[in-house]
């Protein structure tokens, strides 16, 4: 796996304060974890917005902190983001001890064409979209590659014991759960079903507003 590197130093700056920072291109965020006390960082927040597209949850980051002679190994743990504009506004990362077992997510993308979809007009269900794993640090993927052209007729899916990964790699879900599968929708469960969606994110976008008051007291 490719290992992503990211440039910090520390951070005085804390609460209310930090929106200094994020005026003139700093973004602020914490490491934590195996080995070390919690440490207030800052970083380029163009740089870091680079590292937390590309890394996603399961990609290891090479921290340098400037003045540290030793880097640490760590995950994106949690990324926090302006309501609105949608920039990261805060940062968790994890140092992982690459010799201790870890659990985190895993995200599955689906690839390829489902004949299902093109040759019988049946609708591509996606229920799965991340699973939990066990591993050590190295042997982390970055995510789990579903191949979907084995689709072919309405009914057909694919399952979690379907799944081509390393032995080294421990999926924390039952083998028959399944992740994607080709069904019959009705235009009117469709539209019900944006609907609800609607509202959901209708609803988080609420709530998030609510979190962003309190997190830069916690920042």
């Amino acid at each position: 796996m490719k290992q992503l590197e990211l440039q910090a130093s520390h951070r005085s700056l804390t609460g209310k304060k930090v929106k200094r920072l994020r005026k003139i291109g700093i973004t602020p965020g914490i490491l934590y974890g195996s080995g070390i006390d919690p440490l207030s960082l800052k970083f380029n927040t163009r740089e870091l917005e680079n590292i937390v597209i590309e890394a996603g949850s399961s990609s290891l980051v090479q921290v340098q902190i400037e003045g540290h002679e030793q880097s640490h190994i760590a995950i994106v743990r949690d990324v926090q983001r302006d309501v609105i504009k949608r920039f990261v506004t805060h940062v968790d990362l994890q140092a992982l001890n690459m010799q201790e077992v870890v659990t985190l997510p895993i995200s599955i993308v689906l690839k390829g064409i489902a004949p299902g979809v093109e040759d019988v007009g049946g609708v591509l269900l996606q229920q799965v979209y991340e699973v939990e794993v066990e591993c050590l640090p190295a042997d982390l993927l970055p995510a789990i590659e579903v191949d979907i052209s084995s689709l072919v007729e309405i009914g057909d899916s694919i399952t979690i014991g379907d799944l081509d990964i390393p032995d080294t790699i421990q999926i924390l879900a039952e083998p028959d759960d399944v992740i994607v599968q080709i069904t019959f929708v009705t235009e009117e469960a469709l539209e019900e079903e944006e609907v609800e969606t609607m509202l959901g994110e209708a609803a988080e976008v609420a709530v998030v507003g609510e979190e962003a008051a309190s997190e830069e007291q916690l920042s």
